[in-house]
């Protein structure tokens, strides 16, 4: 039940910052600050929309998983979701938009995700045979 609760907030908090996306972008003047603050709300609202998405799936591929790990797992794709999505919204406005550099970043962010994970998984089995 707490992991349920938790992934309704995560839409609560993606619906909430949807709403004030849209106020920052209909009531503010495109300046440097607002336009930083557009794209931080980007970010948590893709997140808080995809993070139960993202759980669904990880439940689907990783049944034997603990709840709690796809928990952090769904999080944290939601996570990369939201800056992929704000990334992609960033170079529209810079106007280098180009399908070659929208891969790129892609196989940035996904080659970040794995180097953490080696990176975790590497600490889990350096500490298991120092007992």
């Amino acid at each position: 039940m707490k992991q349920r609760l938790v992934m309704l907030a995560s839409l609560i908090m993606g619906a909430l910052s949807g709403v004030g996306l849209a106020a920052v972008v209909y009531y503010k003047p495109p300046t440097s600050f607002w336009t930083a603050l557009a794209l931080g709300l980007i970010i948590v609202a893709v997140m808080g929309i995809t993070a139960p998405v993202w759980r669904l799936a990880l439940r689907r591929f990783l049944p034997a998983a603990d709840e709690s790990e796809i928990t952090r797992m769904s999080f944290r794709f939601g996570l990369w979701s939201g800056i992929f999505v704000a990334s992609l919204i960033l170079l529209k406005i810079l106007g280098f938009m180009d399908g070659i550099l929208v891969l790129a970043v892609l196989g940035l962010l996904i080659m970040l995700e794995m180097f953490l994970q080696q990176n975790a998984a590497h600490k889990r089995t350096s500490r298991r045979t120092r007992r």
